[in-house]
């Protein structure tokens, strides 16, 4: 099994990877965790894909961050409460 970096419990090729190969994503918290673990994975493409416009920089330089992991604090409608926590 490979897990999923967004802490599902899940395998990868069943959970982010389908969003990251140009599936949308089901839900808000869905994206979350896809672009939590396009962060992880260093998956520029998708980051500035799922961008929203009003925001996303030109461009992006992922440093080697070492990220210890995503917990969903509260996913409500469109709104989703997160914590990534890295070192």
């Amino acid at each position: 099994m490979n897990p999923c970096p967004c802490g599902s419990g899940r395998d990868y090729t069943d959970c982010c990877k389908p969003y990251h190969d140009g599936q949308p994503a089901p839900s808000p918290e869905g994206l979350m965790r896809s672009r939590y673990s396009a962060f992880v994975l260093k998956l520029e493409d998708y980051l500035l894909a799922t961008w929203h416009p009003d925001t996303r920089p030109v461009n992006l330089e992922l440093d080697d961050v070492p990220w210890r992991g995503l917990r969903i604090i509260e996913a409500v409608g469109d709104r989703v409460e997160f914590a990534a926590d890295f070192e």
